[in-house]
């Protein structure tokens, strides 16, 4: 599918956008290499280079999915051949949404937001961590949810983001890296799509079995609304590209794009 093409043809770019909390550096363990050794090219933006300022704010709070959208967008622009969009989670929202302005050379949707939208099992973790969730809703401040900032609760990242059995040395890695978030995208990730996504579009989705947002059965609902092929990896939260999972995750998007 993602072909490399003649000599003079540009080659194609796997355009990789990342995750709320997290950043560009979610991809370069599993995906970036194995896509750089089949001939694409990867680019990794980071959607906080939209803020307004560089640290959290509450004008950063207000930071919508449009924003993040039309700032890539506008990049994209100087990206010649043809682009494959990867997004992960709220990162494929801003995909989905660069589809519908006519983007769609190739899609792969990790851990996407479901037809109905993800504000019933939010409500079930909320009731899980209520007190982290009410900080996190009165401070218009996602990042709470994992703690407060330089004193991240492990354990929720391992139950939020990872698996039960993700190693320490992992947990610790993802924990010193999360960042804030703006929470106004964030609302807007865990909504319903206001409109079916465009048909005739090559989708890939996948998700983490263990992913306690995106389960199994609500990546299903998304692939029949994408008419998308669509693979859960085994051992794996919501982030299914990093750690061990990583590997797998990476292998299914190597096969799907080399598929005739």
């Amino acid at each position: 599918m993602a072909g490399g093409g003649g000599s003079r043809a540009p080659r194609a770019t796997a355009v990789l956008v990342h995750g709320p909390c997290v950043g560009p550096w979610i991809w370069d363990e599993h995906l970036v290499p194995r896509l750089q050794a089949i001939g694409l090219r990867c680019f990794a933006p980071d959607l906080h280079e939209a803020w307004p300022r560089a640290d959290w704010s509450t004008a950063v709070a207000r930071v919508s999915i449009a924003r993040y959208t039309d700032r890539l967008h506008s990049a994209l622009a100087h990206v010649r051949g043809p682009k494959i969009l990867i997004g992960h989670s709220l990162g494929a929202r801003v995909v989905e949404a660069l589809v519908e302005r006519g983007l769609h050379d190739g899609v792969v949707l990790i851990s996407p937001t479901p037809p109905e939208g993800l504000e019933a099992p939010a409500r079930v973790l909320a009731a899980r961590w209520p007190m982290a969730f009410a900080r996190a809703l009165l401070a218009r401040r996602p990042l709470l949810l994992f703690g407060e900032p330089g004193h991240i609760d492990r354990e929720r990242v391992r139950a939020l983001l990872l698996d039960s059995r993700a190693p320490d040395a992992l947990v610790d890695r993802v924990a010193a890296s999360l960042r804030d978030e703006p929470y106004l995208a964030c609302l807007e990730w865990l909504r319903p799509r206001a409109a079916p996504p465009p048909r005739g579009v090559p989708v890939l989705v996948l998700s983490g079995r263990d992913d306690p947002l995106v389960t199994p059965a609500a990546l299903r609902r998304t692939a029949a609304a994408w008419d998308a092929v669509a693979h859960v990896v085994p051992r794996a939260g919501h982030c299914p590209m990093l750690g061990a999972p990583g590997a797998t995750l990476a292998r299914h998007v190597e096969r799907w794009l080399l598929d005739p």
